[in-house]
């Protein structure tokens, strides 16, 4: 039996990316599907960008593999951002050369990024102005322009094989930029667990409330006479810890969090001087509005850790088969896509996380039986201080779309 790869949607289809990358994209994902261990996997993707960048840097790669290609849909001379357009740059530098065919509407323009002797890689402008064609530099000019390796290697390469390995455990973006020979600094984005993140489904397969709210944002309690804030810690916590129940937590609390529920009380302050249950949920309303707004402000940022370009504008250029939108404004100086900064399932997770704060019944579920009696009665003296946050969180998370599930979506009608 013949086992057979198709690529789809993924960034080695598309033509704006070198040879080389695709190359390495490929093998990566070979790696991927080849049934290995993730350990084995893991370090065969780690050799390869090793080899692949000695290599580069000892000059042992064909200039072939270097090459981009982009096709001409009008006339070089009749783009208007020609100096942002590396192929179109290429195609009028030819067209001065005298150059007839091979320039012209419909066809393919390669080009190799490049910089001069004697500067440096990312210098002498933009990657527009450094795009030179492959017979330039095996003309007299190749004698003083040296092929822009950081660029690949962060650009090209990078870009690739880190979207591909995006949910294996075991590297990372930094990881992934040390092996190309790159400053990992510069790539520093979160922990490889919190990159893999999915929100959505962590609420469901997490194994403890700690991992489930991981990321988080706490629920922050405003005091009306000191003005001084202060985190609200959740009531399954708090009660637990004060009645030294089985409850498995790895998170200390202070006693001043063990008895907040019992007397409503600034830490800072005399237990003379209270925090209602309705200034408590008006808070809780507060927070949870300043969280739906920042997902409604749809801020997008591109997913090259060295671009990192945040807009709220949605770009309408297509670049091969990417979606609609996802095009950085950068291009083609960044090959990024933009991703949603802060997503539905985010705010999901976020207003989950505040009802989270507030329950109570869950709290009595993952008590021991024998336990259960003592953390019952507990919880009935707080609940009327409790309720009024706890219905308000409920209300705005069960306006929120993401939670529900139609029917007439999922059901085609005859």
């Amino acid at each position: 039996m013949v086992q057979v790869i198709e690529r789809k949607g993924l960034d080695i289809v598309r033509r704006d990316w070198s040879l080389l990358a695709k190359e390495l994209g490929d093998y990566c994902l070979t790696q991927i599907l080849s049934g290995g261990s993730c350990e084995d996997v893991v370090e065969s993707i780690h050799n390869s960008l090793m080899k692949v960048q000695e290599e580069m840097r000892n000059g042992q790669v064909p200039l072939e593999k270097y090459v981009t290609t982009k096709t001409l849909t009008k006339p070089p001379e009749a783009y208007p951002d020609a100096k942002n357009q590396p192929h179109v740059l290429v195609a009028q530098r030819l067209k001065q050369q005298g150059y007839s065919s091979g320039c012209s509407v419909g066809d393919t323009i390669p080009y190799i990024n490049c910089y001069e002797q004697g500067g440096s890689s990312g210098s002498a402008g933009g990657i527009a102005q450094r795009a030179r064609h492959p017979e330039e530099l095996k003309g007299e000019q190749g004698t003083w322009l040296l092929i822009d390796i950081d660029y690949y290697l962060s650009q090209q390469i990078h870009p690739v094989v880190s979207r591909l390995c995006a949910s294996i455990q075991g590297t990372s973006p930094e990881r992934l930029a040390d092996c190309s020979g790159l400053d990992s600094s510069k790539f520093h984005h979160k922990s490889c667990e919190a990159f893999n993140d999915d929100s959505s489904s962590l609420l469901l397969s997490a194994a403890n409330d700690e991992e489930r709210y991981r990321g988080c944002e706490p629920l922050v309690l405003s005091c009306p006479s000191c003005s001084g804030t202060f985190d609200c810690p959740p009531v399954s916590k708090s009660i637990c810890c004060l009645l030294g129940s089985g409850m498995t937590t790895s998170v200390s609390t202070e006693e001043s969090d063990f008895n907040f529920w019992r007397k409503l009380c600034c830490p800072k302050c005399s237990e003379d001087i209270k925090i209602s249950p309705a200034m408590i949920a008006n808070q809780v309303k507060r927070q949870a509005e300043m969280f739906v707004l920042m997902y409604y402000k749809g801020l997008l940022t591109c997913d090259d850790e060295t671009c990192k370009h945040t807009t709220r504008s949605i770009s309408i250029r297509l670049v091969g088969d990417s979606e609609r939108g996802t095009v950085c404004p950068n291009y083609p100086r960044c090959n990024g896509r933009l991703l949603r900064k802060y997503t539905e399932a985010d705010l999901y997770k976020q207003l989950s996380y505040f009802c989270h704060v507030f329950d109570t019944v869950s709290c009595i579920e993952k008590m021991e039986a024998k336990s259960r009696i003592t953390i019952e009665k507990e919880v009935i003296k707080i609940r009327p201080m409790i309720d009024p946050a706890a219905s308000t969180a409920q209300k705005i998370r069960d306006h929120c779309a993401f939670g529900w599930v139609r029917l007439e979506d999922l059901v085609v009608s005859v």
